[in-house]
């Protein structure tokens, strides 16, 4: 989820793009070129993402007065972040920070992070699979899936689709009406906020995101399955790439992380505060109930790009496919020049794709409470990105990972 509205409902993110955008200044874009140049020759380009993200993460902690209070008189500064990056050369990983304030553990490759709308990516893949198996079609009506007590919105008479789902073109509201976070909800309630749900646009006109949505896309397939969410992602994705260390931290009342992966779960962190993890009613854990680590994550990045032969690439890369344009992502990103560029911004299955016409990237981020994560690639020049961080989009804006991120992907290795 960036389940919160790290994920950038449309809005929210729209804004924050582009107040942080024009804000960058030529400094800044000098001072990545160089480093990354520097770092590139000495094959660590980990650690070039990791020197550059840091500063601005510490740079937002330091200006809030209340969290400035917290880390002077707690003595320990409430971060820690990962990056990965994966080429046909290999993996590179860099750390900063500890685990949490009770485990001074360093975080690596195999610390775990709540990923949050990250999910969907993983959702969509298993969606495109079972389509291709003929299990399910793009095309099918989401109320083909419900009971039949079930009333899902419609326009003019048009059923919204599992494809409507899967590229937040159905119209459906980021959150229903009364949603209330970190709340147990019954099954039938949960319909109860999708029946009275309003929808926002015609469907198949705008890419307008919605958890609610693609955590429909989730439910339908457990239930056209009959097995649980995470046993379908474990059982089609995590289990064929050995992505042992990755999950959904919450059964169907409670939070409940493995025993096995509790000394290496990163604390989150708000306010410059330890901050625990959100529950998800089951049938919208498709939305970002997922945690995971680098290591895993560069996995899936791999796989994603070709890199690994598995039995999902063919899906995987069908997710990618541009579909629909997605206006609110259209913003500036420096190019090598230091120049700003205009790329053009889409959606696939979840996935979105940032372009400048001759370059795709695909990516997605993800953000809840006290976790920011970013994982993209770009196919044409096979390097690939992953960014976690335990910080919570109000402490840190998520434009600042992006901002870094795919400038770096959509221009590497020029930068």
């Amino acid at each position: 989820m960036s389940l919160v509205a790290i994920i950038f409902s449309a809005g929210i993110f729209s804004q924050s793009l582009s107040n942080n955008v024009s804000a960058q200044s030529q400094e800044e874009n000098d001072s990545w070129s160089s480093s990354s140049n520097q770092s590139a020759k000495v094959n660590d380009l980990s650690k070039a993402i990791l020197d550059k993200y840091k500063p601005r993460v510490l740079e937002h902690l330091f200006s809030n007065k209340t969290i400035f209070s917290n880390i002077s008189s707690n003595s320990s500064l409430p971060v820690s972040i990962v990056i990965g990056v994966v080429s046909p050369n290999g993996t590179q990983v860099s750390g900063y920070g500890n685990i949490s304030k009770e485990n001074p553990t360093p975080v690596d490759g195999n610390t775990a992070f709540d990923i949050g709308s990250i999910t969907k990516t993983f959702v969509a893949t298993v969606l495109a699979d079972m389509v291709n198996q003929g299990v399910v079609k793009l095309s099918d009506p989401l109320e083909m899936y419900l009971p039949s007590n079930v009333t899902v919105p419609s326009y003019n008479g048009y059923k919204i689709t599992l494809e409507d789902l899967a590229t937040h073109t159905s119209g459906l509201p980021y959150w229903p009406p009364g949603w209330v976070w970190n709340k147990y909800y019954t099954t039938q309630q949960v319909y109860d906020l999708l029946s009275n749900s309003t929808l926002q646009s015609e469907p198949k006109t705008y890419a307008n995101y919605s958890n609610i949505g693609m955590g429909m896309v989730g439910h339908v397939l457990s239930l056209k399955t009959g097995v649980s969410l995470e046993q379908l992602l474990k059982d089609r994705i995590w289990s064929v790439l050995g992505m042992n260390n990755t999950g959904i931290a919450m059964n169907s009342t409670s939070i409940l992380i493995p025993e096995d992966m509790q000394s290496r779960f990163a604390a989150g962190h708000m306010a410059g505060n330890e901050s625990g993890l959100i529950f998800l009613p089951l049938e919208l854990q498709a939305a970002g109930a997922m945690y995971s680590t680098v290591n895993d994550l560069l996995k899936y990045v791999s796989a994603n790009l070709g890199l690994m032969d598995t039995k999902i690439n063919t899906a995987m890369k069908e997710t990618h496919s541009i579909r629909y344009p997605f206006e609110e992502l259209q913003v500036p990103f420096p190019d090598p020049a230091g120049n700003e560029s205009t790329p053009y911004a889409y959606i696939g299955l979840s996935w979105f794709s940032t372009t400048n016409l001759g370059t795709q990237v695909v990516w997605h981020n993800g953000g809840i409470d006290g976790y920011s994560s970013f994982v993209g690639f770009n196919p044409s020049k096979q390097i690939g990105l992953v960014m976690l961080c335990s910080c919570f989009f109000t402490d840190v804006p998520p434009i600042e990972m992006l901002k870094i991120a795919i400038p770096f992907l959509l221009y590497y290795p020029d930068l």
